[in-house]
């Protein structure tokens, strides 16, 4: 058996590739029984196959793959994870021993499928911008977000909030004038507010400004939003000319005193627009931030210089009076942006700290990206920026959006939890183990946003007593089912069963 090999056809890596043979047995071993699962490995050698994946019955729901025993006369297959005995659907019906689809042959481990069901919007991005920056920085960034518009597909959605002392939504589909939505930078909005002060949400209904037909199909799938997050074709100009005349926050900031900034502000707004009008629908909401958050929610460190900025110490002894209810906030975020399948990047330029630690969970649960640097002038922001817009082959972008991950194992295993930028989509099965490692208490994960860099670790424990002890060259089986949005707009199954 090769590992490496396996390890370049699957993407998985297994910390032991021979299991102990009973629970007691296990307990014994210092290293648990897991296995590290690269979601989108590339295989540029294995295109994804154009028809729906074969299924066990539920509640099993397990993918037809080439560890199940097959009946080429009666067109059966056993599924070996619950040893339901299952119909092959009539497509099959030229099924031969020497005619086999793809996922029964043992080169097909990990195959894709493509599913016939289109997401309904394509990907949609909001920056969401610090203008209390110096004059040079604020121009690399401004630069940065034009070139980025070249980088996005046509037809992806895109928005923009601003933010300083208050926070600006700009109304993209008013083209006479720049016109934007102010909200103060010191209260935090929840959604219904945002809602009703914006007119989005699933109970709107005509919005002034649109021709009635576009209007109807969009209001549709945008709840109204189609003002604020438009399609790069159609407001790259607007939205250059905005970028390009954004100036630095115009509140004047005495020597002794910081910028006021709202960062918990702008995100609560940007997070509060895409749930409500694309809720599960691929989304990322990139944040560009100089400095501290110094009002509103989440706020890091008071306005007054003389105020220092939390230390290690305090952090580790809960005696900065800001930092529990910062994380606790962002935390919120976090959650709901992941339900709503929306992951959220953080690119900071600025030498001092930014309240990272405060923010931290809304790139773990999300799967966005953290990006740490000096200053937007430097390389390292520019070309990482630039890289999170990396394409394939096909010209599409290289990330998923809005991603399940399921778990299925035969009776041999049970799944303690994940390791990985996901939350629990709370599936509680005959396999979850009462034994939690990392998020557990699910066999199924959602992951906001997936790349082809994009790991986890998947812990297991052996479920089996001293009397029913595996049988040596038997087998267990474990079988990694993701979902998700792929970049083009149609929802693909990538399914990889290990043995």
């Amino acid at each position: 058996m090769d590992f490496e090999a396996i390890e370049d056809q699957d993407g998985v890596r297994c910390s032991w590739n021979v299991l102990p043979n009973t629970r007691i047995e296990a307990t014994r071993c210092v290293v648990p029984v897991s296995a590290l699962y690269t979601v989108l490995k590339d295989r540029p050698n294995v295109p994804p196959v154009m028809y729906e994946p074969v299924m066990c019955k539920a509640p099993c729901r397990a993918v037809l793959n080439p560890y199940c025993q097959i009946d080429v006369r009666g067109k059966l297959w056993i599924c070996p994870f619950c040893l339901q005995r299952n119909q092959f659907p009539p497509h099959y019906r030229d099924i031969a021993a020497h005619n086999l689809p793809p996922e029964l042959h043992q080169q097909y481990t990990t195959i894709e499928y493509t599913m016939a069901r289109q997401s309904p919007v394509p990907p949609v991005f909001m920056f969401v911008v610090d203008t209390c920056l110096e004059e040079d920085e604020l121009k690399a960034l401004k630069d940065s977000l034009i070139l980025a518009l070249s980088l996005l597909p046509p037809n992806a959605l895109v928005g923009l909030i601003t933010y300083g002392t208050m926070v600006q939504l700009h109304e993209l589909g008013y083209q006479e004038c720049a016109k934007s939505y102010v909200f103060r930078g010191s209260k935090d909005y929840n959604v219904k507010q945002i809602q009703e002060m914006l007119g989005i949400g699933s109970g709107v209904r005509n919005q002034p400004g649109a021709a009635p037909q576009q209007q109807q199909h969009m209001a549709q799938q945008t709840y109204g939003a189609e003002r604020f997050v438009q399609p790069v074709e159609q407001c790259e100009f607007t939205l250059t000319s905005i970028l390009e005349q954004l100036q630095r926050d115009p509140w004047p900031v005495a020597s002794d005193r910081r910028a006021l900034r709202s960062t918990g502000a702008a995100m609560a707004v940007a997070v509060g627009v895409l749930e409500t009008a694309f809720p599960n629908a691929g989304g990322r909401v990139m944040l560009f931030c100089g400095g501290p958050a110094t009002q509103g929610p989440g706020m890091v460190v008071g306005p007054e210089l003389k105020e220092p900025m939390r230390s290690h110490h305090d952090i580790e002894k809960e005696s900065d009076r800001h930092y529990r209810k910062a994380v606790k906030f962002f935390e919120a975020l976090a959650k709901r942006a992941s339900n709503a399948g929306h992951a959220v990047d953080i690119f900071s330029g600025c030498l001092d700290q930014v309240g990272l630690a405060e923010m931290k969970s809304l790139v773990n649960w999300t799967g966005g990206h953290m990006v740490l640097t000096d200053s937007f002038v430097t390389a390292i922001f520019k070309q990482s920026f630039q890289r999170v817009f990396e394409k394939d082959e096909q010209d599409q972008l290289m990330m998923g959006f809005n991603a399940m991950i399921e778990v299925q194992t035969t009776k041999e295993l049970k799944v303690c939890g994940l390791i990985g930028p996901g939350i629990s989509a709370a599936k509680k099965t005959a396999i979850v183990s009462d034994t939690e490692i990392g998020i557990g208490g699910t066999s199924a994960w959602r992951l906001a946003a997936i790349n082809p860099r994009t790991t986890v670790g998947m812990y297991f424990e052996v479920a089996n007593q001293q009397s029913q002890a595996l049988q040596p060259g038997s087998h267990a089986l474990v079988q990694f089912a993701t979902t998700y949005q792929h970049a083009s707009g149609q929802y693909r199954m990538r399914v990889t069963t290990i043995a």
